[in-house]
């Protein structure tokens, strides 16, 4: 027999499937472990018990799910928001916000398929069967949640049947004048002009000319002193032949004395126009006033003044709603008329002068009666308006996610993808220039693949389908998206899961359309990416069913997945050092029918500390009751004092006053907990009226208290190669195992064989302090091995205190038949 001495010095492939146990030629086998449970693999090449969890509190209805979202605003302003049925909740840093609760829409069954996207203090938050919110943080302790107001589409095709809408209102800021006090108001103007009110009677037929006058006003008094709201105007021209007394500077002036005049618009150079030109202008305006007038400064170069109409827009919250009557039902919601589900939906007509406007319904009275409110310009006329498009988002329409992209906001529906104009989160209003907004029917490509989530990339717009991954982006190279450049491209990826994606580091991690696995998206060229399946080596844990994702990127590249079986998935990511290891995790504590605490959520936002906190939502069977927790996985131990170490779940720390007992445990009322106190290790202590003590009267003032949970790892059969080949499957019989550790609470490290039912424990009585209290060891150990001759060189690993565990190597010393 041959004494052999095979060192694994890495573990950074983490627990590998079932089916790789015997591939003992792959590079990966010999970083790879068959179980690694509650380690997290190292960058470095250990493995490392994970950090304990801090509870933070039970979530409002333990009967029912909750999940967690992150509002991340900056790294030292990040909030953990509780979603649960039909409200939001608030956390941060490990405590809920003061009483902040928020209602919301949101039922239970629905949680899991939000999709969000956040901009510094805002958060959009849609969903297929719900109008699009936004959650707004004004101030620390100040939420509100409410509807996403699109402005100016996006909007169905343009109408092709015959049926018409014929609007009952202008929207303007006078009615069609038919004299200078008629119907209502008075127009007032230079050299008191009799004929003055023809420039506001809605009839570029007619003009108003002022003989001798290059300079000069007309204006509009509100009938009873209302005041009003103008954000908008239209300029036409006199005909061809006197079109050489146009204005072409001018002011557009308020009031509400008729003597103290406010400018809200003026222009200058206004030259070149032909006869019966249209102009329209916009500018930003808040103000009411009684008062408002046309102040032209000059003309454009004869000796009068004449022009035929000046259109004030009356800005929709100033106006009065107005009827729009179809003249059937044909063409609307599938031929069933208008709704009540209509109102708030915008709707686009096409003016008789050419130009679309957009208005909002505001009640509906019938099939084919609702009332709207007009945004941007007047209606030229009250003629029957043939072209107009309803807008899109209606139940059954809604947005289902988004993005942001290139200053844009964009979201997706099935197969469409919308996006803002440049810099107006707002405006969804097709156009041709470059910073108007987009519409991208099937952006999925040529099959009819749903598009299940959206995400920003280098360049591009990633674009997840049912069917695989498309990048959209401008048609050049580092050339932006707009109306005129683009170019929409397919890559070799697998198809997508309704799962928000995650950015680690240089790639994508999103999970795939069975739920079943994680893959990786990496960018090989401009706007070209592929995928590979992460987890094909460790396809037993993510089949179990992925439920989300959460990053986390300090103090390690750890991607962090809860499964359907409760499991918590870990998953170390560091593709530059080859390291791409999976781990499972079982939180302390059990689920009635499960054999660990069910992990529901999880998020990861930026800690006080410099570390991430990785908040875990969490159902448990506690005292014959269902409990939901909200806990805070905390940071690895390293580099520390032993008292400092956090190595349970859902509990507590107490600093203070050397005490006997400590209090404020409800939560696990009934329950065993271990407790790390002044060093020394304590299991199984029970908790009543939520507290502790320790026995014996000791007194201790540096307390760890929680549900204990043990760290499991265990081995593969190394093949170090026999004189006439492999030695896997050929029976071995281990002697001992050397562990290289740091840091590492021997007393609860505990080493068995594979064979063997008895768990050796590493005696080592000079790292155990004469008062009992634990110390941390770091260096080279050996633990004796009771062994069978039908082993096959492989052991287990485990680590049962609440204390700290990492191993930085294992060895495996064994003999094994030639």
């Amino acid at each position: 027999m041959t004494t052999l001495y095979p060192v694994q010095d890495t573990f950074v492939r983490g627990e590998i499937s079932p089916r790789l146990h015997a591939r003992a030629s792959l590079d990966l086998y010999r970083a790879a472990l068959s179980k690694c449970e509650n380690f997290v693999t190292l960058p470095h090449g250990g493995i490392r018990k994970r950090g304990g969890t801090i509870f933070v509190g039970e979530v409002k209805n333990a009967a029912k799910t909750t999940r967690g979202i992150p509002f991340i605003f900056s790294s030292e302003q990040a909030y953990c928001l509780e979603f649960g049925d039909f409200y939001i909740r608030v956390y941060a840093y490990g405590a809920r916000v003061g009483t902040v609760e928020i209602a919301s829409p949101y039922a239970e069954a629905d949680l899991f398929d939000l999709a969000y996207l956040q901009s510094a203090d805002q958060m959009w938050i849609s969903h297929k069967d719900y109008p699009l919110k936004v959650l707004t943080r004004t101030a620390h302790t100040t939420w509100t949640l409410k509807d996403y107001e699109f402005d100016d589409g996006p909007y169905d095709a343009i109408n092709d049947t015959s049926t018409t809408l014929t609007p009952a209102d202008y929207g303007s800021l006078t009615p069609a004048m038919t004299g200078l006090i008629s119907p209502s108001g008075t127009v007032t103007s230079t050299s008191a002009a009799a004929d003055a009110w023809e420039a506001f009677d809605k009839d570029v037929g007619t003009d108003v000319e002022w003989s001798g006058v290059t300079s000069g006003f007309v204006g509009y008094q509100q009938a009873g002193g209302a005041q009003v709201i103008v954000d908008a105007y239209y300029v036409t021209a006199t005909d061809s032949v006197n079109v050489g007394r146009q204005p072409v500077s001018w002011k557009i002036e308020g009031s509400n004395d008729g003597s103290t005049w406010t400018a809200l618009d003026s222009q200058t150079g206004q030259s070149g126009w032909s006869g019966g030109e249209t102009r329209y202008y916009e500018f930003f305006n808040k103000a009411a006033f009684e008062y408002h007038r046309f102040r032209w400064l000059s003309v454009n170069g004869q000796g009068s003044s004449q022009f035929a109409e000046v259109t004030m827009n009356k800005a929709a919250a100033s106006q009065t709603p107005f009827n729009l009557t179809a003249s059937s039902i044909i063409g609307i919601n599938d031929d069933a008329g208008f709704q009540n589900s209509d109102i708030g939906r915008a709707v686009r007509l096409l003016g008789s002068d050419g130009r679309w406007r957009w208005a909002k319904i505001i009640s509906r009275t019938s099939a084919t009666v609702v009332t709207i409110q007009l945004y941007g310009h007047a209606l030229p006329d009250l003629s029957p308006i043939t072209r107009w498009r309803l807008g899109t988002f209606v139940p059954g329409k809604y947005v289902e996610s988004g993005s942001l992209h290139e200053e844009r906001l964009a979201f997706s529906r099935r197969f469409s993808v919308y996006a803002s104009a440049t810099g107006d989160f707002d405006n969804f209003a097709l156009g041709e220039k470059d910073d108007a907004a987009l519409e991208f029917v099937q952006a999925g490509g040529g099959q009819a693949n749903d598009i299940v989530w959206i995400a920003d990339s280098d360049g591009a717009l990633l674009i997840g389908t049912s069917g695989g991954i498309r990048a959209l982006s401008g048609s050049g190279i580092d050339e932006a998206l707009t109306p005129s450049s683009f170019k929409n491209r397919n890559s070799r990826t697998f198809g997508c899961a309704r799962i928000r994606p995650v950015a680690a580091g240089q790639s994508f991690l999103y999970v795939t359309r069975s739920r079943k696995s994680i893959a990786e998206l990496v960018q090989t060229s401009v706007n070209k990416f592929t995928s590979d399946d992460i987890g094909q080596i460790s396809e037993h844990i993510p089949k179990q069913g992925v439920v989300e994702l959460a990053f986390q990127t300090d103090p390690d590249p750890v991607l962090w997945f809860p499964l359907e079986n409760g499991e918590l998935g870990g998953y170390t990511h560091q593709p530059s050092q080859d390291v791409r290891g999976m781990h499972r995790h079982h939180l302390g504590g059990a689920f009635t029918g499960s054999e660990w605490a069910i992990v529901e959520s999880a998020v990861v936002t930026p800690g006080q500390n410099g570390a991430d906190d990785i908040w875990l939502f969490v159902k448990r069977t506690l005292s014959g009751v269902t409990k939901r927790t909200i806990e805070i996985m905390t940071a690895p131990f390293e580099y520390g004092g032993l008292d400092d170490a956090f190595q349970v779940d859902c509990g507590l720390t107490y600093s203070g006053a050397a005490v006997n007992a400590v209090s404020g445990l409800d939560h696990l009322d009934g329950e065993s907990v271990d407790v790390l106190a002044g060093g020394k290790v304590y299991k199984a202590l029970p908790v009543a009226a939520g507290q502790v003590a320790l026995p014996g009267g000791a007194v201790a003032s540096k307390w760890q208290v929680g549900l204990g949970y043990h760290c499991e790892a265990n081995t593969l059969e190394l093949d170090v190669g026999g004189r006439d080949g492999s030695i896997i499957g050929r029976r071995k019989k281990v002697a001992k195992v050397m562990l290289s550790l740091l840091e590492t609470d021997t007393s609860g490290l505990e080493v068995q064989s594979f064979l063997r039912g008895r768990w050796e424990k590493v005696r080592m009585p000079s790292i155990v302090a004469p008062d009992g209290r634990a110390t941390l060891f770091t260096g080279n150990v050996e633990v004796p091995i009771d062994d069978s001759w039908e082993g096959q060189g492989r052991v287990k690993i485990r680590h049962v205190n609440p204390t700290p565990c990492t191993i930085r190597a294992f060895t495996p010393v064994f003999d094994a038949e030639p």
